[in-house]
């Protein structure tokens, strides 16, 4: 099995390395991290001085729905995701999952924030789904199944009793994702409680479901010296401890590599950093099927197929760790790769 198909979103201490080289290219007007770096040559190991650091923290407002109903559902207005990427509502939401959580609120919410969500805090798994057509935007509870099986409306409606389920203890939320696999592409969910004082009926996604605050640290980071020019970088992460998040990491975890280039500075990068992919002028890439190392020679263009040439001394080149099943779409790891001798 690899672990694309396995089962599954603060600061950091950053302190300088030393000894430290400066190259030339850090005077570079683009260049806005001038921290000292070392030249650590073509094989690197990651470490937690030269990773960024992010802080996000997601608000779930809540919707009061009547109990032992059917409830009515609408993402027809979705425009935006969570991370305010554009969002097609009849293209690109391909499947809804009604989502059972045995936590409160609160607790959702802070699970949700530190990516600590299990199979076990969900009542139903896997939730009830439904896929979508790509005409129609709204659907009844009672059209959405298990896995393709039928299930009964009484059935579904055992789960929707207040009384066996109170309010104060569980939260619902129905999620709308990009792609068919559960649980994976999640592009907004909008929290839904029962209330046996209301009347309500419907769930309504919206492009304010979710509310994020989110910061990224770019500037504090100790740079990552690599050759100028080379494309045979070895960058392995198995002895990191901590990811960029402040949670543990699992170098297992990791599915994806990046290296990107942009004519940006580290500060506005820091600004613009949930587009991080979207406004790299170039972007190589590299599948992790097994093992915690990556040679960058591996990686190929995502524009053209190209392969990797190496980093110059223009603008702002960073590499990246991705956490392929995680539901925080933040990489684990983010360096800034300057060129030395």
């Amino acid at each position: 099995m690899t672990r694309k198909t396995a089962t599954r979103w603060r600061a950091l201490a950053l302190v300088l390395l030393a000894p430290a080289c400066q190259n030339a290219a850090s005077d570079n007007q683009h260049f806005d991290n001038n921290n000292p770096y070392e030249c650590l040559g073509t094989s690197v190991k990651a470490n937690e001085r030269n990773n960024y650091s992010s802080w996000s923290k997601m608000t779930l407002p809540v919707i009061k729905v009547k109990p032992e109903t059917e409830l009515s559902f609408d993402w027809g207005s979705v425009t935006k995701d969570f991370i305010a990427h554009d969002v097609d509502a009849k293209n690109d939401l391909n499947m809804l999952m009604v989502l059972f959580f045995q936590l409160p609120l609160p607790d959702l919410e802070v699970k949700l924030n530190a990516d600590s969500l299990t199979q076990n805090d969900l009542v139903i798994a896997p939730p009830l789904t439904l896929r979508t057509n790509g005409t129609d935007t709204t659907a009844k509870l009672f059209s959405f199944d298990l896995n393709g099986a039928y299930v009964e409306p009484e059935r579904i409606l055992l789960y929707f009793d207040a009384d066996f389920y109170p309010p104060a203890e569980y939260t619902y939320a129905l999620a709308a994702a990009t792609g068919i696999e559960v649980g994976l592409g999640i592009r907004i969910l909008q929290t839904f409680q029962l209330d046996p004082s209301s009347s309500n009926t419907d769930v309504k996604l919206t492009d304010s479901s979710v509310k994020l605050e989110w910061t990224a640290n770019l500037h504090d980071l100790a740079p990552t010296g690599i050759p100028k020019g080379e494309p045979a970088i070895t960058l392995d992460w198995g002895d990191m401890t901590q990811n960029g998040l402040g949670a543990d990491f699992d170098p297992t975890q990791i599915t994806r590599a990046l290296v990107a280039h942009y004519t940006q500075g580290s500060g506005e990068l820091e600004k613009e950093f949930l587009d991080i992919e979207l406004i790299a002028t170039e972007l190589y890439e590299a599948e992790i099927e097994a093992g915690s190392a990556v040679d960058f020679s591996t990686m190929t263009r995502k524009s053209d197929g190209a392969s990797f040439p190496g980093i110059d001394d223009t603008g702002t080149w960073l590499v990246a760790l991705q956490c392929g099943v995680c539901r925080n779409p933040s990489p684990w790891y983010l360096s800034i790769l300057k060129p030395c001798q």
